[in-house]
């Protein structure tokens, strides 16, 4: 039996989770849909050198060269001469193990058996159970809080929760089944091939001296990671670094090489992550807009979208996780919006995502620059563009919420509006309002526009009046009733006209 052209052996059953245990946005709908581009794919280093970010369901490109293809042709056949067998989960990991190697088959091999005695070792006496390690989740010193601009799941480490006791008699197990724990869940639940396989991890040396860096601990975290899950971390950001380490941190960074400056981030400020994330995605003390997490199994997680500076989805899809496979959950994506966009009592509340819907930085069709959301007054009718039907669709303002509050439920961004339709509602976030919003433009009579000039009192000025009566006849000045003192025509052919 083979496995990604590598002999394989049974599966071991290493993860038990309780269906409490895991959170509604564990898989969010915008991880199933990203597509993922140029960097997040592939990277070149300035030596030339082609990093390989996605391995599951991308090809070798040409840039790769053969040498990709033989090393990996190299590694099956020395695992079949060898006679060596692996669990189908190393056997997907392979091109991994050679990109962590520089291409070396002989070396990923190694590693790769390395990796399966360790994991045969580890949970000889069965998988981890979440209601086993739920208690020493209470602590918090690990747990995922959110995903980066590119759904890479955040796997947060602050160092000052480590129970003490734990430091002082070295109980380093305990701690790296939480971690180890945490990365099974991911890889088990969070990832999806071919478009989300890495993650980020945030270490927050918050309230540690210089003298209480658990270097050593820190060591074998690193140690543990690169050795049994290869090329799985995008990138390590470090936070609150106490001043005499950031000095040497400085020192330090030039003699990292290319490739470890790009994966590892000192950050001088915690609101540098909103660089790479969305703020609601992030607790407060790391620059984000949440507040800080109190419980941590299941993980803090919360729904997209994910892009830097946008507010949360007001009405999100849950729980796709649950789907027994990757087609499945897509499936039930599509339902869920299907029946959502059917029920003409439903709430439209989708605030559209990066691939193919709505963003801030994707405009719709002949939309234009408004003015800003405050202009928008309750009754105002207006169009809103839908993905769905691909068209504006008709609509009226409900309300503006120029400040964050609870409305019908649901904690609602400042500057958000809420605009009722055919089939439901839209709340548009003040970011989208701009490119997916846009007033419907009439032309009232001229009484009315009048009535308009003399109740506010100011000097307007409007053009192309349609001539209402035979345009052989010349236009005749009259009084405005509505601004004495001033002259208009009530019969004009695309005149200028104003009313003082």
């Amino acid at each position: 039996m083979e496995c990604n052209g590598i002999p394989c052996r049974e599966s071991m059953e290493v993860l038990k989770v309780d269906p409490e245990h895991l959170a509604a946005f564990t898989l969010p709908e915008e991880a199933l849909e990203y597509e993922p581009a140029g960097d997040d794919v592939f990277l070149r280093l300035s030596s030339g050198i082609l990093e390989r970010r996605l391995h599951s369901n991308v090809t070798f490109t040409e840039d790769e060269g053969l040498a990709a293809e033989h090393a990996l042709r190299n590694l099956r056949q020395e695992a079949r001469r060898s006679g060596k067998r692996f669990s189908p989960e190393i056997c997907h990991e392979a091109t991994r193990y050679l990109s962590a190697t520089r291409g070396n088959h002989q070396k990923a091999l190694s590693l790769m058996e390395a990796t399966e005695n360790w994991r045969h070792h580890y949970f000889k006496d069965g998988p981890l159970c979440s209601a086993d390690i739920a208690e020493d989740m209470k602590h918090g010193f690990a747990y995922f809080v959110g995903r980066d601009r590119a759904m890479r799941p955040a796997l947060v480490f602050r160092a000052s929760r480590v129970p003490e006791k734990w430091r002082k008699d070295f109980d380093i197990d305990r701690l790296l089944r939480v971690l180890i724990f945490c990365m099974e869940v991911m890889l088990r639940f969070m990832l999806v091939p071919g478009k989300v396989e890495t993650s980020c991890l945030i270490v927050d040396l918050q309230d540690i001296s210089i003298k209480d860096i658990p270097i050593s601990l820190l060591r074998e975290i690193h140690q543990l990671f690169t050795a049994h899950y290869p090329c799985r971390g995008f990138r390590f950001y470090v936070c609150n670094v106490p001043r005499m380490l950031m000095a040497i941190s400085h020192v330090a960074k030039s003699l990292l090489t290319e490739r470890q400056k790009l994966k590892v981030r000192v950050l001088s400020d915690v609101r540098e992550l909103l660089e790479d994330f969305a703020p609601h995605q992030l607790e407060q003390d790391l620059g984000g807009s949440r507040p800080l997490a109190t419980s941590f199994l299941p993980f803090p997680l919360g729904p997209g979208p994910f892009y830097p500076g946008s507010a949360p989805r007001l009405s999100p899809v849950i729980n796709l996780h649950k789907a027994s496979d990757l087609k499945e959950a897509r499936e039930e994506l599509e339902r869920t919006r299907c029946h959502a966009e059917a029920s003409p009592s439903s709430v439209e509340t989708h605030q559209e995502t990066a691939s193919g819907r709505l963003t801030s930085n994707s405009r719709s069709p002949d939309s234009f620059d408004l003015s800003q959301p405050w202009t928008f007054r309750e009754g105002d009718e207006v169009e809103v563009w839908s993905v769905s039907q691909n068209a504006w669709v008709a609509g009226v303002v409900q309300a503006f919420f120029p400040q964050s509050t609870v409305a019908e439920g649901y904690q609602v961004p400042p500057g958000t509006l809420k605009i009722s339709i055919p089939r439901g509602c839209k709340w548009i976030p003040q970011d989208l309002i701009s490119s997916n919003v846009r007033r419907v433009i009439s032309t009232p009579s001229i009484a009315e526009q009048c009535k308009e000039i003399a109740n506010q009192g100011r000097v307007l000025l409007s053009a192309s009046l349609v001539e209402e009566h035979s345009p052989h006849r010349h236009p005749t000045l009259s009084r405005c009733t509505h601004s004495p003192g001033s002259e208009i025509s009530d019969r004009c052919i695309r005149a200028t006209w104003f009313c003082l």
